[in-house]
């Protein structure tokens, strides 16, 4: 077996730019085009409704005569920023100025939804943009190609992207982080290192699990310097030193001046957030017939899951794709002081890779997310499986330029278009698709694990609401908030005089939307005996499983 060499970056191959472009801008269209496909959850009207306070704020700013005190005073800010202070602001702003501008004062964007979560759609863009650009700079055009499929084609990646919420937008930022990172590693230049320290601030500023991006990156560069002989040390500290003092004063800056909320108290309130998230709520998750709602939770969770929710072509090329990593690692190590002293980008591949998943297994970290809380690994996931696809298509037969081509669409066709096919099919209810070493939907039911996210799959029973529900109906919307109904009547998705009852209101509707979820059966029990009926008269279905069951009282 031969020795597999390390991995360089290298500058980006002609046409690695407009690739990576190219992808990033059809995927976010194609988010933008689906959008009225996929469902309010219950957090996404939540952010939705935060962003409307910060367009309250502006708004009251503006009125006021744009005053100092009018923009972050206690009261303007308790205005803005008091609603949901359990997360940083970054993201709620963004989805605020995209509705203020794009839709209330420009009317470029018609559907209020959309408005909101086109921000995190376009962050979702760039992650396939940089994911594409990193891997071909290391293996070529066709790992760019490889990579942005693979990463197009995930349906569980694709649902979370179209929603005002923030697990795909950190995605993006973790990545950029850590590309950034490596930039100022390579340079060694303070502007470098300034660009690193504000892509970590920004990362922070839209979740909590950016906060770990350092730590990883810490580690990685210590391991470095152990790695490189004595007199190379010396140069890569400083430059590691560097990085370190602008992500700690410039990262930290940002994310204080990002959020007005911290303004005032700031100390006091930065504890609250940090103590907040260091004791989350759990909530149930089914998992192979255990409803899991506290911990200690099984360590296999997010290592089980990852193996069922990834397409089953993007598993194996990431797993050679990750075997040709840890090799090339090891045949780095082994050259230590003969000219293998370059940045160990295997390492961050791997220890991205494998960071955001192993966090969530720990036994004491909250999962009632599913998948979405360890999407940052993914895109590292993909650049792994961009190498591997680039040197299944050079084994595919030589030829020239041309022949060349043909081979690697073909190759891209056999490897990516099932899952892409999925994912235009399923991606809606992304949620709850399952690949083959899960049987898929069906397979998981059985399995029973979890296929249902907050409320999100009622979008599915408004057609049936909107053709047979009476003028005036009262509906019990179970899983689903108020203000995801109101969501759906301003989108034109439901007939306007539609109503919402409230929760445990299903005695008193005439319709009820049921979420298939197991810690919800009692409910579902509850509906039969208040109707005098057990089967539903219709519902929402993957595969066959059912998502959603609507009732009509008699």
């Amino acid at each position: 077996m031969g020795v597999t060499p390390p991995l360089s970056l290298s500058p980006a191959p002609r046409g690695a730019r407009r690739l990576a472009v190219a992808l990033g801008a059809l995927y976010a269209l194609w988010l933008a085009l689906t959008s009225r496909d996929v469902g309010v959850p219950r957090d996404e009207s939540v952010y939705m409704y935060a962003a409307d306070r910060v367009v309250a704020w502006l708004e009251a700013w503006r009125a006021g005569g744009l005053t100092l005190e009018g923009l972050v005073g206690r009261a303007a800010v308790a205005r803005g920023f008091e609603f949901n202070h359990e997360h940083p602001a970054l993201m709620k702003e963004l989805f605020a100025l995209s509705r203020w501008l794009l839709h209330d004062r420009l009317g470029l964007i018609g559907d209020p939804t959309l408005s909101y979560r086109l921000p995190a759609m376009l962050l979702s863009g760039l992650t396939v943009s940089l994911t594409a650009h990193l891997a071909a700079r290391l293996g070529g055009l066709a790992a760019g190609l490889g990579a942005g499929l693979a990463l197009m084609s995930m349906p569980h990646l694709f649902f979370h992207a179209h929603l005002a919420c923030f697990d795909a937008p950190v995605t993006a930022l973790w990545l950029l982080v850590c590309l950034a990172y490596l930039r100022a590693a390579e340079r060694g230049t303070l502007g470098a290192a300034l660009g690193a320290g504000v892509a970590f601030g920004l990362g922070f500023s839209t979740k909590l699990n950016a906060a770990f991006v350092p730590f990883v990156l810490l580690a990685l560069s210590l391991a470095h310097l152990a790695h490189l002989p004595r007199a190379a040390r010396g140069a890569w500290a400083r430059r590691y030193a560097l990085i370190g003092a602008c992500v700690a004063v410039v990262g930290l800056g940002v994310f204080w001046a990002h959020w007005p909320w911290l303004y005032h108290d700031g100390w006091a309130r930065l504890l609250w957030y940090i103590n907040f998230h260091a004791r989350h709520e759990h909530y149930p998750v089914d998992y192979f017939g255990a409803l899991l709602s506290r911990p200690p939770f099984p360590i296999s969770f997010p290592f089980v899951m990852t193996l069922v929710s990834v397409p089953v072509a993007t598993l194996a090329l990431g797993a050679v794709g990750a075997w040709g990593a840890g090799r090339g690692a090891w045949a780095r190590w082994r050259a230590r002081g003969a000219g293998a002293g370059g940045y160990p980008v295997e390492l961050l591949l791997l220890a991205n890779l494998a960071f955001p998943i192993a966090l969530i297994a720990l036994p004491s970290t909250p999962i009632f997310g599913g998948t979405k809380h360890w999407l940052p690994a993914m895109p590292f996931l993909c650049v792994l499986a961009g190498l591997a696809f680039a040197r299944l298509a050079a084994a595919a037969g030589g030829g020239g330029r041309g022949a060349r081509g043909v081979r690697v669409a073909l190759c891209a066709g056999v490897m990516f278009a099932p899952s892409l096919l999925d994912t235009a099919r399923d991606g809606a209810h992304g949620a709850a698709w399952y690949n083959e070493l899960a049987g898929g939907a069906p397979g998981a039911a059985a399995r029973r694990l979890p296929r249902n996210f907050w409320g999100y799959s009622a979008v599915g029973a408004l057609p049936q609401l909107n053709a047979e529900a009476e003028r005036g109906a009262e509906v019990f919307w179970h899983d689903a908030t108020g203000a995801a109904v109101h969501r759906y009547r301003l989108d034109g998705r439901l007939r306007p005089d539609v109503a919402a009852t409230g929760d445990w209101t299903y005695p008193y509707a005439a319709w009820a939307v049921y979420h298939d979820q197991r810690d919800k059966r009692a409910e579902e029990v509850d509906l039969w005996w208040a109707y005098g009926e057990h089967l539903p008269v219709g519902g929402v279905f993957v595969d066959g499983v059912q998502l959603i069951g609507v009732y009509r009282a008699p």
